[in-house]
């Protein structure tokens, strides 16, 4: 069977969509493999409407639900290849399994780099979105309030100072603990001085912790690091591999590059000429990453994808 769409990804904008298209009797297929952060987040969001102070993880297991309950399929698995034009799109899982669809909607994400423990991110993650962790300034400044944090540069000092600076307004105090990149541009050396962030510099070797929460970091030369939180901040690259095979245009840092209603082009056609059939939405664009805003950028796209089909495959459901 050719599926009206297959959207690549099911964290917020791929569920977002999948809703509104089900819900519109289109034959959509979700295709995940499971590495956004949502489904491991154990701490409450705050500024998600319509969700009161729940978890990520319940909220995504929410979205889930009433995108299948709509009819919406979902499907476990790794695409690897993706080929073909608006109508006549071909997709190849990791496992081998094939699909076809009418119109694409890519809501790959983005990959989050974790602090390395002792050479190894995997330890980390008993702690990542659980407990005392923080990664967005713009969704959880107001939880760090009157806290004593340690703002963990995985990637670039500048970034590092970079993505302090907002958590000022509400911290009692911020030290930086750089694990990568120790050189800070001037201007952001000026500013962090201005602001008394103290700089620890060294690799962790051991966390000491328990059920999600890090009581301290201990670092390679024996020093223990301890904060009230812990704010990370680190590299995230978009998933843009499927993007680029498609032939995508993509920004410089590599995010798909989209109209406002989620519309994609071909890096070999010019400006405004858009990508018939092809759509994206969520973190892989270039926009603020939050669960609304990956949300609205899903629906938005999912709209246009029903209006386009309406066009090109009318049908008289009634």
């Amino acid at each position: 069977m050719t599926y009206d769409t297959i959207i690549i990804g099911a964290g917020p904008a791929g569920l977002s969509a999948a809703l509104h298209l089900a819900f519109h009797q289109r034959s959509v297929l979700l295709i995940d493999r499971r590495t956004g952060p949502l489904p491991f987040t154990l701490t409450p969001l705050y500024n998600v409407p319509g969700f009161d102070h729940e978890r990520g993880v319940d909220i995504i297991k929410r979205m889930e639900k009433q995108a299948l309950s709509a009819g919406a399929k979902l499907e476990r698995g790794n695409v690897v290849s993706v080929v073909g034009k608006a109508g006549e799109f071909s997709l190849q899982l990791e496992n081998g399994n094939t699909y076809q669809a009418q119109t694409l909607l890519l809501a790959t994400g983005v990959a989050r780099y974790h602090p390395l423990v002792d050479g190894d991110y995997q330890p980390f993650l008993k702690y990542a979105a659980k407990g005392n962790t923080y990664y967005c300034p713009d969704c959880e400044s107001p939880e760090l309030l009157g806290k004593h944090i340690v703002v963990i540069g995985v990637g670039s000092a500048t970034s590092a100072v970079a993505e302090a600076l907002p958590l000022l307004e509400f911290a009692s105090s911020i030290r930086l603990l750089l694990t990568g990149g120790t050189e800070i541009r001037p201007e952001y050396e000026e500013k962090r001085l201005k602001h008394n962030m103290d700089i620890i510099i060294g690799t962790i070797s051991s966390i000491e912790g328990s059920r999600g929460q890090i009581s301290a970091l201990i670092l390679a030369d024996g020093t223990k690091v301890t904060a009230d939180g812990f704010y990370i901040s680190s590299p995230k690259f978009p998933r843009n591999q499927l993007a680029l095979q498609l032939g995508l245009e993509t920004t410089e840092r590599g995010h798909i590059k989209t109209g406002w209603r989620g519309q994609t082009k071909l890096t070999s056609k010019p400006d405004g000429e858009w990508f018939e059939g092809v759509w994206a939405a969520g973190d892989v664009q270039p926009q603020t990453q939050q669960v609304s805003i990956a949300t609205g950028s899903g629906n938005i796209a999912a709209v246009m994808i029903d209006q386009y089909l309406q066009k090109t495959k009318p049908r008289k459901l009634g």
